[in-house]
């Protein structure tokens, strides 16, 4: 179950099981990244690819993959970026609701935020996040 990306939490098993594949993705996982969790699963599934949690966790890791919706374009987000890591910390719980660097609403409560973003009538939809 080498990663290469991956630092090496446990030795790899000489008969890995279906369940020592789960219990390596999950402290992956725990470790707070998952950089290698969907090699391990991809891995697991070539020995026991009738497995379901090694299947779900394998589809669950999937690259996402963004696709334009017809006359839609997708805003360039790099201010929001920059202003949510300057300014998180001030949000820390809260969902915000956010457009280019324009805070437009933030509260522990999402349909609060998601109904401020829709009486604002913005030109385009804002970035609805949640700060941890």
């Amino acid at each position: 179950m080498k990663t290469g990306a991956t630092l090496r939490l446990d030795p790899e098993p000489e008969n890995p099981t279906p369940e020592s594949f789960v219990e390596e993705i999950r402290r992956i996982i725990e470790s707070g990244t998952l950089r290698g969790a969907r090699e391990v699963a991809a891995r697991g599934l070539e020995l026991y690819p009738d497995h379901p949690e090694l299947q779900r966790l394998h589809h669950a890791l999937r690259p996402y993959e963004a696709r334009p919706v017809p006359g839609y374009r997708i805003p360039d987000r790099q201010d929001t970026f920059e202003w949510l890591n300057e300014n998180e910390e001030k949000y820390r719980g809260q969902w915000i609701a956010i457009l280019g660097t324009d805070l437009i609403a933030a509260s522990p409560n999402f349909k609060e935020v998601y109904q401020a973003a829709l009486k604002a009538n913005l030109a385009s939809p804002p970035l609805l996040h949640f700060v941890e």
